[in-house]
């Protein structure tokens, strides 16, 4: 899977998905546009339930983040810091622990901003100030240490894991990293995202056997991450896309309009019939580099999920492949997919289905 990072903003969370039901074609919006025409959006449709954030404090953690140059945990912990800064409250329950020991910051409880803030800014981030002192990783102690707590809750839960790969098998169970996974993903309705520092080989290679134990769990890199807070967000809810969105007037920020990228039944190629909305917005951006291009891909119902996820995951990289063939920077595109979840048409009939099989396209960062 191709890799692509960028220096998407939070801002993204009111642009994404602008109308696109009602765009019939590529538009550029010019700054007047925005003063006048966009309109509050607010409505969001969550995706998990209840949120477990697993944070990594072992020795690794205290090297240098070649990004910003302090410590990888301080920059980890800026992550969190922008997660919860763009997060609204949508009723989840949530929990942040260490597990490198395990420890409770915010132990598993309804989601509340100022005292999750707290927690976070807790967190262990320096060597002077003892926190990072654990020589071993026990992974799957960890992802062990999630039954008790997820058999407690009720709907879906995405679990965000810091990691780099290694680990080390803990007394008294002395679990495989791999076995802690399955059973946590075997009996309970959860979604497992990886942020990874691995190195290629055998911890990369257990991230990704991990992470294709269900059709919701994957890999994050890093810095992928780091430098977009849609990612994070984007696995807790999802805008609307049935309604026009919006960004304030005082944001002052330009941007384009461009229609959905629709796909026949089962399939991911790219249709002959968007390719020339797609040069026009391809032109936009190599014209514009500071311009950045969110895109979410969806499916219809027919299907389970498991089959539904990726397919839907092959038509937005079909669309950024496309893009990239035409000369945009793959640090300009950000990638979502979420399967038949939030339809725009009715899928009962033939006609509602194929305007759900889509690609929705959000243009910003000027």
């Amino acid at each position: 899977m191709m890799k692509r990072k960028t220096a998407v903003t939070a801002f993204f969370l009111s642009l994404l998905f602008i109308a696109v039901s009602s765009v019939s074609a590529f538009e550029i919006i010019e700054e007047k546009d925005i003063v006048e025409e966009v309109v509050v959006k607010e409505n969001f449709i969550k995706q998990a339930d209840n949120f477990i954030v697993l944070f990594d404090t072992s020795r690794s953690m205290a090297d240098t983040y070649p990004a910003t140059g302090g410590q990888k945990v301080e920059a980890a912990r800026e992550i969190l810091r922008q997660q919860n800064a763009i997060l609204p409250d949508l009723g989840w329950n949530a929990g942040l622990y260490t597990f490198t020991p395990w420890k409770e910051y915010y132990a598993m409880a309804p989601y509340d901003k100022p005292t999750y803030t707290q927690a976070v800014d807790s967190l262990p981030t320096t060597r002077s100030s003892g926190g990072i002192v654990q020589q071993t990783t026990p992974l799957a102690d960890g992802i062990d240490r999630l039954n008790p707590i997820l058999a407690k809750l009720s709907g879906r839960t995405a679990v965000f894991i810091f990691t780099d790969g290694t680990y080390q098998r803990v007394a008294p169970k002395k679990l495989w990293p791999m076995d802690a996974a399955r059973d946590v993903v075997q009996n309970h309705d959860v979604c497992l995202y990886f942020i990874s520092s691995a190195k290629p080989g055998k911890p990369q290679k257990l991230l990704e056997d991990m992470a294709a134990l269900n059709a919701c769990s994957r890999v994050i890199p890093f810095d992928d991450i780091y430098r977009n807070p849609v990612y994070g967000a984007g696995f807790l809810y999802v805008v609307d896309s049935t309604k026009e969105i919006v960004t304030t007037t005082e944001t002052r920020i330009a941007g384009v309009k461009m229609p959905n990228v629709h796909f026949e039944f089962g399939k991911y190629d790219v249709l002959p019939e968007y390719k020339p909305e797609l040069n026009k917005m391809a032109d936009f951006l190599k014209n514009n580099p500071k311009a950045n291009v969110v895109m979410a891909g969806f499916t219809d119902s027919v299907g389970s999920e498991e089959y539904n996820l990726p397919l839907s995951q092959r038509r937005v990289e079909s669309v950024a492949n496309y893009l990239e063939q035409q000369g945009v920077s793959a640090d300009q595109m950000a990638l979502l997919w979420y399967g038949k979840t939030n339809p725009i048409a009715d899928n009962s009939t033939p006609e509602g289905r194929a305007k759900n099989r889509r690609v929705e396209i959000a243009v910003g960062g000027m």
